[in-house]
């Protein structure tokens, strides 16, 4: 059985279609028209004017938190394959102990971010665009004007002093919660270690 939604355009049809998915508990594949994550898997969370909250599906796992941007979200399909990852999660006892999601609230990205600082500490900050995006991985240090501001930890695991600024007009995906945030966040070190 199908409940699919290709909405194109069509903002409330897709914010029906992940509100019938927050109330029924259920996992949808959303559609999305930005450059790094065409798609996003996951049990919608809550849902805001603007942005949407995902508890994040990877592979048969649970992996953290996203907030996504709505105007991206152009479809959102709920079918049998949907259904079946959520048999497999259910039976493997995956959601039962996933973590619960602290307070984020979506009235912006100001208002996510700093709950994501508060209650996580590390964030990766996505600002997707058509010839590809900017990544940043890194504890979040807070919101300043119209900048989201952290501690960018390089690839290498060395977290920078100065603080990385974002802004906020250009953030598409923000994910948090995650094993690899989480991982990157817990091992990484300061600059003036040698």
């Amino acid at each position: 059985m199908a409940d699919e939604h290709d909405a194109g355009a069509d903002l409330h049809g897709i914010t029906d279609a992940l509100q019938r998915a927050i109330d029924r508990d259920e996992n949808v594949q959303i559609v999305r028209d930005a450059g790094t994550h065409p798609t996003w898997n996951g049990f919608p969370l809550a849902l805001g004017d603007e942005l949407l909250l995902v508890r994040s599906l990877h592979e048969f796992a649970v992996n953290g938190f996203a907030v996504l941007r709505l105007r991206d979200v152009t479809a959102v399909h709920s079918t049998d394959a949907e259904r079946f990852f959520e048999r497999v999660l259910r039976a493997e006892g995956a959601l039962d102990e996933a973590p619960s999601v602290k307070a984020i609230p979506l009235r912006s990205w100001r208002s996510v971010l700093e709950a994501v600082r508060l209650h996580y500490r590390y964030a990766i900050i996505e600002c997707e665009r058509p010839d590809g995006a900017d990544f940043f991985l890194g504890e979040l240090a807070g919101v300043e004007g119209d900048e989201a501001t952290l501690h960018y930890i390089q690839v290498n695991g060395m977290r920078e002093s100065g603080l990385t600024r974002v802004p906020l007009d250009d953030i598409t995906l923000v994910r948090f919660d995650e094993r690899y945030v989480n991982l990157f966040g817990r091992y990484a070190l300061g600059e003036d270690h040698h």
